[in-house]
């Protein structure tokens, strides 16, 4: 028996995730996204000449690979969660559930717009940083070459933890509280700054999550190597990130298809009312 992906099932996911980008980055509530990077941007003018940490690295280098990581983080965990979740309660999973190779081809195109809902809200950022804070960008082909790793990798690593999430939590309220500790986490771990001067245990802590590697890769690819004396150690270890992120993805494709699809066998038509009369009921 082969486990292949029909050809019919990856081309209609393509298909759906085309569909799906025109019409959320065509609609008001798509294009508002766009805001958020725009703002960052404005704080990266007005701090330009600001410098930060024992280095004294320019503070919008920090504020702006902060903004990258948490944009990776923020589109593959609490995109595909929320869209998962939203999915179960109208009926979207259940009607893909009845199509054959319907879940297969439905997560596919998830994962082939990942990416995208990633970098588009944080392209006019990218842009306009390219164009008015060029030493806040990579300097060489290399530095592109290695961001674009990083950002993919990114995705790939926190793509299927967004799966756990939106498959473990059945009500939206759940959802929620597991969204907030989602940024509590993200601010504990080095996402947005370095954490070298903090206590021993809580270094340790924030090496535990994926979170932290993420920030560490962005950081080394946009900052100057003087700045990783504000990290752990004294150094970036790109290396390192990179291989506790691949690790982290490998154990996330592991884990979210088992829970996926036991999510898609308790999907009936009597659950999807259930959620529905209960949002009628609540609010929620």
């Amino acid at each position: 028996m082969t486990t292949a992906i029909p050809t019919a099932v990856v081309r209609s996911a393509a298909r759906q995730a085309r569909i799906t980008l025109v019409r959320k980055y065509t609609s008001p509530a798509g294009l508002s996204v766009v805001v958020v990077s725009l703002v960052v941007l404005v704080v990266l003018w007005f701090l330009r000449d600001a410098e930060f940490g024992v280095a004294q690295v320019g503070a919008s280098g920090y504020i702006f690979s902060g903004f990258l990581a948490f944009g990776v983080i923020s589109a593959a965990v609490l995109g595909v969660a929320g869209e998962l979740q939203a999915e179960r309660e109208d009926g979207t999973l259940l009607r893909a559930k009845a199509v054959p190779h319907g879940m297969t081809g439905h997560l596919l195109a998830k994962i082939l717009v990942a990416p995208f809902d990633a970098l588009i809200p944080m392209l006019p950022a990218i842009v306009g940083a390219a164009i008015f804070l060029p030493d806040v960008m990579p300097r060489d082909l290399l530095g592109w070459v290695l961001l674009l790793v990083v950002f993919l990798l990114g995705v790939v690593t926190m793509l299927p933890w967004g799966a756990v999430l939106g498959s473990v939590f059945r009500t939206m309220i759940g959802l929620a509280w597991a969204m907030m500790a989602m940024y509590a986490v993200a601010a504990l771990s080095g996402v947005f700054y370095p954490v070298g001067g903090w206590p021993a245990p809580l270094q340790w802590a924030a090496q535990c999550s994926p979170l932290y590697w993420i920030g560490v890769a962005v950081r080394s690819v946009l900052l100057p190597p003087e700045a990783a004396a504000a990290e752990i150690g004294g150094e970036f270890r790109l290396v390192l990130a990179l291989l506790v992120l691949l690790g982290w993805a490998v154990v996330g494709l592991l884990v979210a298809p088992v829970l996926l699809r036991r999510m898609a066998r308790r999907q009936s038509g009597s659950t999807v009312q259930a959620a529905r009369e209960r949002v009628l009921a609540k609010g929620y």
